[in-house]
């Protein structure tokens, strides 16, 4: 399947996308935005914050799927059906940035777009979600940090990969996760990612063959006793 980098004026499209495949899922539609079917367009704004800040993200590739289609006129256009977000973390990050690494101008953009989101959610809080679950994140992350650890600090993890409901189980998701794993051969660094609900079978197909824990456990666990099935922290560990 065809893929390609992010472009900005993909941005709008990437948010119907996440939100479309998000719908239904556990975490991100059910418990984080209980009431998304009475306030869809601020679940909608959510994800369009989202991606604007991974994609101005030093350390993000957004990596969109499409087809053709042909238009009333008869002029072939590309239709975007799927995305991943896929982080590079670790020791190397700046390589896919170009020469100014640090020094990019596009991370001033970032801090800019991470202020205006805090504002802008200050003033019009998010409807469509559940505040008691609004600091997850922050608490999640301390208790699964450990995963990466070690051999495993330096690598690329899925964040969110999403295919449009009108192009699921058309290999657009296999061709996304593909491409970072790809990229980990290359540099033969580790690949990751925390599976949803029943997608433990998939990912394992892709190449995610390691099973390291689960990112439901430990004290303290915003996420225990609420997503069976889900939460498994999987790897394609780096050759040796």
């Amino acid at each position: 399947m065809p893929l390609r980098r992010a472009q900005q004026r993909d941005l709008p499209t990437i948010a119907v996308i996440y939100a479309a495949a998000f719908w239904d899922e556990r975490v991100m539609g059910e418990l984080l935005h209980p009431h998304r079917e009475a306030f869809p367009q601020d679940y909608l704004r959510f994800w369009q914050q989202q991606i604007e800040q991974w994609y101005w993200s030093y350390s993000h590739q957004i990596i969109v799927s499409y087809g053709l289609r042909k238009s009333e006129g008869g002029v072939e256009e590309e239709v975007l059906t799927g995305v991943a977000d896929w982080i590079r973390h670790g020791q190397g990050w700046e390589r896919y940035w170009g020469v100014w690494g640090w020094w990019d101008l596009r991370n001033v953009v970032h801090e800019i777009v991470m202020v205006r989101n805090t504002v802008t959610l200050l003033l019009y809080p998010n409807r469509a979600a559940d505040p008691a679950m609004s600091n997850m994140g922050s608490i999640l992350n301390p208790l699964i940090s450990h995963f990466w650890s070690g051999s495993r600090s330096i690598g690329w993890y899925l964040n969110f990969l999403g295919v449009h409901p009108d192009f699921q189980r058309q290999g657009y998701g296999t061709s996304l996760a593909g491409w970072g794993i790809e990229r980990a051969k290359l540099e033969n660094v580790a690949a990751s990612v925390i599976s949803g609900v029943g997608k433990d079978p998939f990912y394992r197909r892709c190449g995610f063959d390691i099973e390291a824990g689960k990112s439901t456990e430990g004290e303290g666990n915003p996420l225990a006793g609420k997503v069976e099935g889900a939460g498994t922290v999987l790897f394609r560990d780096q050759e040796v």
